[in-house]
């Protein structure tokens, strides 16, 4: 075996040890709440050992925040894919491209309505909250510069109550009972956010 086939090794066994210590945290974060989680339930649901988890990550705050950063990861990806659909069919409205990203966020937060309803729940890490709402607040200020560009500028107003809305909808959604309830309230948070007027600021 080459020196490049046994660090290729290494680093499967790595990243899939990584995968597996996040899958563990989550069930544990999802069961237990951040709080009363332990690093020892975690390391033995992955099948791992102590000293693996923290070779991977500095220690449970840590791998909550990874957590956090893949689904951070899906919503940008769905968001951008959402306003590239949007925007390949002809629309130009900057409102109407705000509305579909908002959607494709919020079908992220359908889909993963368990790990969203984790967050939502206020037990994590000392800042993930204000960590969350500056993550969401950054997305709508870029939105906010795409409009300025558009020559329709959003009010600031506006704009912080997108913000607003969206969070309580990633919440609402979260706790939502089924798969078409959570969609009937995100459907509602959008029609509500469709009927803003943008005015020039």
């Amino acid at each position: 075996m080459t020196t490049q086939q046994v660090a290729a090794r290494a680093a499967d066994r790595g990243a899939s040890t990584r995968a597996a210590l996040l899958l563990a945290a989550r069930t544990v974060f999802m069961n237990q709440g951040y709080a009363q989680a332990g690093i020892t339930e975690i390391v033995e649901q992955a099948g791992a050992s102590v000293g693996s988890l923290y070779h991977h990550f500095t220690g449970k705050a840590d791998l909550y925040l990874a957590l956090f950063e893949q689904l951070n990861d899906q919503h940008e990806a769905r968001t951008r894919a959402a306003v590239r659909d949007c925007r390949d069919a002809g629309v130009s409205d900057p409102m109407r491209l705000l509305l579909a990203g908002a959607r494709g966020y919020l079908e992220v937060c359908v889909e993963q309505r368990e790990l969203v309803a984790m967050f939502a729940r206020g037990d994590g890490p000392p800042g993930f909250h204000l960590m969350w709402r500056e993550r969401l607040s950054d997305w709508v200020r870029r939105n906010t510069e795409f409009f300025a560009r558009s020559g329709e500028p959003l009010d600031e107003a506006a704009a912080i109550v997108l913000t607003g809305a969206m969070l309580l909808a990633a919440a609402e959604v979260s706790t939502a009972a089924g798969v078409e309830n959570a969609r009937q309230r995100a459907d509602g948070v959008l029609a509500v956010l469709g009927r803003l007027h943008v005015r020039p600021a």
